[in-house]
């Protein structure tokens, strides 16, 4: 049995279409990432990347040498970067937009090592990797130009990743990006529709009264699986304390944003070893307007299937695995501790 479900907040429609799981994938596996002496993220390779923007490391450390724990750079193949060009217009009837790529590309390096990944680091150091994603957004958030800010991890093969080596990324953009806008839009149509202060505290009131979809819960912050999840055990994680953006996060909802992320995505690597998978958090940049309405949250997509052609072409994504099911087996998995299984390449830390 197929079902349409929607979105409360965006309004987006999602099939939910169990039976789908049953197909089979004669797809080969991708080849596993270069080895860590090609690795330009491991320690002792520092003068292979960008001048450092910011490092956590030892007093003895030296500003682009080895002695840190987690390091921040220019990312060195930009999606956006700070100088863009003006380009012409394009003759013809009508005017195809053009504009500079003008924005910032960060790199968060969350290891010296090469691996594991980051639900196999150990505690402190994804606390260390969380206070510097809160640093970053913060920088960026209040630089001139930025209208929003993107923080995101590929991790896996099927992430849109190409190194291995744990680390995450933050875009600074000059406009607010669709999926952000329509959030915003989307929580102030609820607002207005329902009532209430906050779309997202809305909804997550209702998980956390059903209980059906909840996977963790505590005093600072819900994790769950969305009604309306486009991705098999997709998980949003969504702080208690109404706040705009992830650099407005308290260190103690970091401590435990870092310990639920963690135990998350382990989590997923009990239920589907070797899972790839991205996480974002979107924030407004501290000028806007829009950022005091806005509730930052963090979700965590795995990417087990490939779109097909009926997703691409209507627009519609199809999950094979409904959200109950999904926060039933992750609850399950997080009772069990840490799996063993790790992508290709990975060790194993505890």
């Amino acid at each position: 049995m197929s079902e349409f479900r929607q979105d409360p907040i965006t309004g987006r429609w999602t099939i939910v279409a169990e039976n789908r799981s049953a197909r089979p994938n004669e797809y080969a596996t991708p080849p596993p990432a270069s080895p860590p002496s090609e690795c330009p993220f491991c320690e002792g390779h520092e003068s292979w990347t960008p001048p450092e923007l910011a490092a956590y490391r030892g007093p003895n450390g030296r500003r682009d040498g080895p002695g840190w724990t987690v390091r921040t750079i220019p990312n060195k193949f930009p999606t956006l970067a700070p100088a863009g060009s003006a380009v012409a217009r394009e003759p013809g009837a009508w005017s195809n937009v053009r504009k500079p790529g003008a924005g910032f590309h960060e790199v968060v390096i969350e290891s010296p090592e090469h691996a594991p990944i980051l639900p196999f680091l150990s505690r402190g150091r994804v606390r260390e990797v969380v206070r510097m994603l809160r640093e970053r957004v913060r920088s960026l958030s209040s630089t001139e130009g930025v209208a929003a800010v993107v923080l995101f991890e590929n991790a896996g093969p099927e992430s849109g990743g190409t190194l291995l080596h744990p680390h995450a990324q933050l875009i600074g953009l000059p406009e607010v990006p669709p999926l952000l806008a329509e959030e915003s839009l989307g929580a102030d149509r609820f607002v207005r529709s329902f009532g209430g202060t906050c779309a997202f505290e809305s909804v997550v009131s209702q998980e956390r009264e059903a209980a059906v979809r909840l996977v963790s819960d505590d005093t600072e912050l819900t994790a769950y699986a969305p009604f309306a999840s486009e991705h098999p055990f997709e998980v949003r994680i969504i702080p208690r304390r109404h706040a705009g953006s992830v650099g407005e996060a308290t260190d103690a909802e970091l401590d435990r944003l870092a310990e639920v992320l963690r135990s998350t995505l382990a989590a997923l690597q009990t239920v589907v070893p070797g899972a790839s998978y991205n996480f974002v958090a979107r924030s407004f940049a501290d000028a806007r307007p829009e950022a005091a309405a806005y509730h930052w949250h963090l979700d965590l997509l795995p990417r087990l299937i490939r779109p097909d052609g009926f997703e691409v072409g209507g627009g519609i994504a199809v999950n094979p695995v409904a959200p109950e099911s999904a926060a039933a087996q992750l609850r399950a998995a997080l009772n069990r501790g840490s799996p063993p299984a790790l992508f290709p390449d990975g060790g194993q830390q505890t």
